[in-house]
């Protein structure tokens, strides 16, 4: 899921400013006022009702919008002042926390406004913002020079948000070598040895998922469970597979999906499994919840796929609260151990022994899968502009990123070639642009060792396109980034298996192929028959001869055309042909907004957007 309520808060605060502003310029005589009455509003706890009645008038629920470009028409551009309020409206809050504002009268505040505006309900409101009261107000109160632009710029990148702050600009020093001259891989010739990779992504298990319960509960992010209230017309009970609505995958859905992949591809050589195991009910997780439904995700895979080796990244909902992920070094009461040591023990269900001191310390390691080839999993939450705790410290979070340097490094020298996994893409509007940009500039350095890049998150089948900084034209590689298991939301649940240069001397073990696999849930709800199909597989749906970056960067040449039928293809199978998307369809906003995504790699720089 691509919004956190810490995005709320700030929003909330900014949408108060915002009523008083009335749309118009923010000068400084309105900071002024807005300081005011926001102080007020901290210190007795009480917001004008005049306030809470313009609020009610803005649509908040476009800013929450998880795929907001999907639409027949252009929305309104988030106006820039949003940002400018934002940072007032958080400056005041820092301000108070600093001169002793008891955090539990502005957490009061806070759930009053998100239930009188009508966000979420009170049930959601109350135990999400009591969960991540400690940690916010301990980053505000510890964080020395702390502004309202930081915290603003961190958490809403996703809005366009920035910070002007120079020590959050930091580089990455790359090993003092020159890079190596690139030489393009070959395609094999048929016949030649090739394995099957399994990608699976986005698990979203839920042990509470009960059929028949109420698929259009109060709550906006989940329902279809026992606690989601009557259901009052027939339209509205869960579908016992799954359903199109904000409900995620019980475990029968899944067994189901393990047993299909079993019979239909029996030559699987390893599975990538990029993260998000924890269903969408951010609001009522416990750590003893999380761990449990990771423990059960471990088992299920494990048991269906014996002797399969499976190479797992951490995803940003494994957390609690969801998107929480402390700095190693935090060794208070928010210490992220109980989570990092839990799945140091889980994973080495596969992994070797001498990973798990990397594991412990920042859920990443880097193992050979076979003699010459080598993955690296990365935790992406270390760029997830939702975890609050970037607010604290953002500058290379677990030296992670000095790590994968030094580990393409060694993997360069010893002539090994690396997949790199992780569950956030680079490219992404909620992976920070400092992180995002001295990635790219890592995979760029190594892009003759770096094989192949494979991502989750965004539930959606995609690819996201590497392009030369210096000859810009050139694409260089291609990411790749599964659909998801779970139908959250309006989605049919898939999987997608590689075709990949095999294992043979001088293999490139770049991506020859794709096919993604889905399941129909208005099909599978009528007939309780659980039939999984092939959607596509990539060469024959766009008519490519292979996979290379620059066949990609065609595609998507191809693609920006009007009336490209080929993009109506790439849409179908971008949205698992589930038919809730479908029937919305993707108009000019959608079609453009999509593309870019497509050509983005690096989320500070959408340069290549520019002619799409």
């Amino acid at each position: 899921m691509r919004v956190s309520l810490a995005s709320v808060i700030i929003l909330l605060v900014g949408t108060c400013c915002y009523a008083l502003s009335i749309k118009e310029d923010l000068s400084p005589s309105r900071e002024d006022l807005l300081r005011d009455e926001i102080q007020e509003a901290l210190e007795t706890g009480v917001v004008n009702p005049f306030l809470k009645h313009v609020l009610q008038t803005l649509k908040l629920e476009t800013l929450l919008e998880t795929s907001s470009y999907e639409s027949d028409e252009e929305p309104e551009p988030y106006d820039p002042i949003y940002c400018a309020l934002c940072n007032v409206g958080m400056d005041a809050v820092i301000h108070a926390v600093h001169n002793g504002t008891d955090p539990d009268v502005i957490t009061d505040l806070l759930v009053e406004l998100c239930v009188d505006l009508g966000i979420f309900n009170y049930n959601f409101c109350e135990h999400f913002l009591r969960d991540i009261e400690d940690q916010l107000f301990w980053v505000m109160e510890n964080r020395a020079n702390l502004t309202g632009e930081d915290f603003c710029g961190m958490l809403l990148g996703i809005l366009g948000c920035e910070t002007d702050n120079p020590d959050r600009i930091w580089e990455v020093a790359l090993p003092d070598e020159n890079k190596p001259p690139v030489v393009d891989p070959v395609i094999p010739p048929d016949g030649t040895p090739v394995m099957k990779v399994l990608h699976l992504s986005d698990t979203h298990y839920d042990p509470h998922y009960l059929p028949g319960s109420n698929a259009e509960c109060g709550e906006r992010l989940y329902c279809c469970r026992a606690e989601s209230g009557p259901v009052e017309t027939p339209e509205a009970a869960a579908g016992k597979w799954g359903d199109y609505r904000s409900c995620d995958a019980p475990q029968w859905l899944l067994q189901a999906m393990y047993d299909h992949i079993k019979i239909a591809h029996q030559d699987l050589d390893f599975i990538i499994w990029t993260g998000d195991l924890i269903p969408h009910n951010i609001w009522n997780t416990t750590k003893e919840g999380n761990l449990q439904i990771i423990k059960d995700c471990v088992q299920m895979l494990a048991d269906n796929f014996p002797g399969v080796p499976v190479f797992p990244a951490i995803g940003n909902h494994e957390s609690h609260p969801v998107a929480s992920f402390p700095q190693p070094y935090i060794d208070n009461e928010f210490d992220i151990s109980w989570l990092y040591d839990e799945i140091t023990a889980l994973w080495s269900t596969w992994l070797p022994p001498d990973v798990a001191h990397s594991v412990a310390y920042g859920a990443y390691y880097s193992t050979l899968i076979k003699p010459g080839l080598r993955v690296i999993s990365m935790n992406s939450n270390y760029c997830y502009g939702l975890n609050w705790w970037l607010v604290y410290d953002d500058i290379d979070p677990a030296e992670e990123l000095d790590w994968i340097a030094k580990e393409l490094h060694a993997a360069e020298a010893s002539g090994e070639m690396v997949y790199l996994i992780a569950h956030i893409p680079p490219g992404n509007s909620d992976c920070t642009r400092t992180w995002s940009h001295e990635f790219n500039k890592i995979v760029f350095r190594y892009e003759s060792t770096v094989a192949g890049l494979f991502y989750g998150h965004n539930h959606l089948d995609q690819i996201m396109l590497f392009y030369d900084p210096v000859e810009t034209t050139r694409p260089y590689h291609v990411a790749y980034v599964a659909q998801s298991q779970t139908p959250y939301t309006n989605l049919n649940p898939g999987y997608k298996v590689y075709t990949v240069d095999g294992d043979y001397a001088g293999s490139s073990y770049r991506i020859l192929d794709h096919e993604n696999w889905i399941l129909d849930l208005d099909e599978v709800n009528q007939s309780d028959n659980p039939r999984f199909f092939l959607l596509y597989t990539a060469q024959d749906a766009y008519n490519m001869t292979d996979l290379t970056p620059k066949s990609w960067d065609d595609l998507l040449t191809q693609m920006k055309e009007p009336n490209s039928t080929v993009f109506d293809t790439f849409y179908i199978n971008h949205v698992k042909a589930a038919r809730p998307r479908l029937e919305k369809g993707c108009g000019d906003f959608c079609k453009s907004s999509l593309l870019c995504r497509l050509a983005v790699s690096d989320s500070s720089d959408h340069s290549h957007c520019d002619n799409l």
